[in-house]
């Protein structure tokens, strides 16, 4: 079995379905980490797509359909565009037919316009949606690309009807579910798609696997391989068997070659940092075992209520490389941010005593229900949210982003403020001040 790949057990007439390959986007959050397998890491969403064609060739697929974001925005490396073409040459080999549009973060690239595909590739326009008919395999599959980044117009609305006769795909880069995680574009709806008259909807965008609906399906088979911390899971594509006019099986294959994991890790028995670096250490092993043949790559928070809160959050560093050197022993697991999201046991400790956390909270729930001051704060972030535009997939100025993760700051104030206070309460400890002492008067002489 290719390293990488996961079981797969569907025997006959197949049609693959992969979205969102974003091939040679960087994994971002990585690089600086000791012991990182940097080539690993340059090289997933390439490996990730070749585990995609050797399943296409293994289970002899009759079409690959890709539902867009092949590539990422303006990428100008053409050996990207080289490298995708040579992979879709071997699906030849197999008569594996290729199906394609363009979405979102491809519809500009340079690749796009300047790559020429082999024969067995069909790519569906952009100014109308168009139908490419396999009559051999009484199978026809709609669909449209988009004519640049931002389409904000249901394209849904105009596919063409049904064929008689003939198993029939829509393939479509579209927020079917209004996710806030990714941009709404071509906006349509679960009920529309369904009511269309299509057996199977291929849907692409949303990097999180869902099927919205079955008979008629309607799928996101999620992206290929994670590429940061949010994108946590097995990643792959759907294999969909066919039988005349029916889809008579649905099945995911993970092909991701790295895993993202979102650990949290509960330290309220904690009474020690031993205690704390076994917690972790038990987290980590998990997290190894879920990945398989994979490396393991991970967010770990540390949250509970524990006495050691203001031990943790006053040496923040110190917490982090702990966590570090667990991972490294435990290896193949590689921590990309440690959180410190403890409490401290005692609700009137230094924090409340000194009356910060009580505004601090009060502040932010103000914020949170503030529509005006969400957007007023999204406007001074506007600058830092357009300078970081290529290496995010949401912008950090938009209020429904800020008010998602105010929770967190919120977390971060708090631990930050618990650990200063900590820190400096022992310099500011002044022992208690006592009488001077009288000097001793000299015994009178009888």
């Amino acid at each position: 079995m290719t390293p990488g790949r996961g079981p797969c057990t569907l025997s006959a007439m197949k049609v693959v379905h992969a979205a969102d390959l974003h091939i040679d986007s960087p994994l971002r959050g990585l690089s600086r980490h000791e012991g990182l397998p940097a080539e690993d890491v340059r090289s997933a969403t390439r490996k990730a797509f070749v585990n995609l064609v050797d399943l296409c060739i293994e289970q002899g697929a009759a079409i690959l359909l890709l539902a867009g974001d092949i590539f990422d925005g303006q990428w100008r490396d053409f050996n990207t565009g080289v490298f995708f073409v040579r992979q879709l040459a071997r699906l030849r080999q197999s008569h594996t037919r290729v199906v394609m549009l363009h979405g979102n973060h491809d519809a500009e690239s340079p690749l796009t316009d300047h790559i020429p595909l082999p024969s067995h590739v069909d790519v569906l326009p952009s100014d109308r949606p168009h139908s490419v008919v396999y009559d051999e395999l009484g199978v026809a599959v709609h669909g449209r690309s988009y004519p640049h980044r931002v389409v904000d117009e249901n394209l849904a609305r105009d596919y063409p009807k049904p064929l008689r006769g003939y198993l029939n795909i829509g393939l479509l880069h579209t927020n079917a579910t209004g996710s806030t995680d990714h941009g709404n574009y071509a906006p349509c709806t679960v009920k529309q798609l369904v009511r269309h008259g299509y057996h199977y909807w291929a849907l692409g965008h949303v990097h999180q696997r869902a099927i919205l609906h079955r008979d008629p399906w309607v799928v996101y088979p999620g992206n290929l391989q994670g590429r940061h911390a949010r994108e946590t899971g097995e990643k792959g594509c759907m294999v969909i068997e066919l039988a005349g006019q029916r889809v008579v099986g649905v099945e995911f294959c993970p092909l991701d070659v790295l895993r993202w994991f979102d650990l949290t890790v509960e330290l309220g028995d904690a009474d020690d940092l031993h205690a704390v670096d076994n917690a972790v250490r038990q987290s980590l092993q998990e997290a190894r075992l879920a990945a398989g043949e994979r490396a393991a790559l991970v967010r770990v928070r540390l949250a509970g209520k524990t006495k050691l809160h203001g031990q943790l959050a006053g040496h923040p560093e110190v917490v982090a490389t702990r966590v570090r050197a667990v991972a490294a022993d435990v290896g193949r697991v590689y921590p990309e941010k440690i959180l410190l999201q403890t409490q401290p046991v005692d609700a009137g400790g230094p924090v409340q005593a000194a009356g910060l956390a009580g505004a601090l909270r009060k502040h932010i729930e103000n914020l949170a229900s503030d529509e005006q001051a969400l957007k007023q704060l999204g406007g001074e972030l506007a600058a830092l949210a357009t300078s970081v535009a290529a290496f995010v997939d949401v912008r950090p100025d938009q209020p429904a982003q800020v008010r998602q993760h105010l929770s967190e700051v919120e977390t971060l104030l708090l631990s930050r403020l618990a650990g200063a206070l900590a820190a400096k309460a022992p310099a500011d400890r002044v022992a208690p001040t006592r009488e001077p002492a009288k000097p001793r008067q000299p015994e009178s002489r009888r």
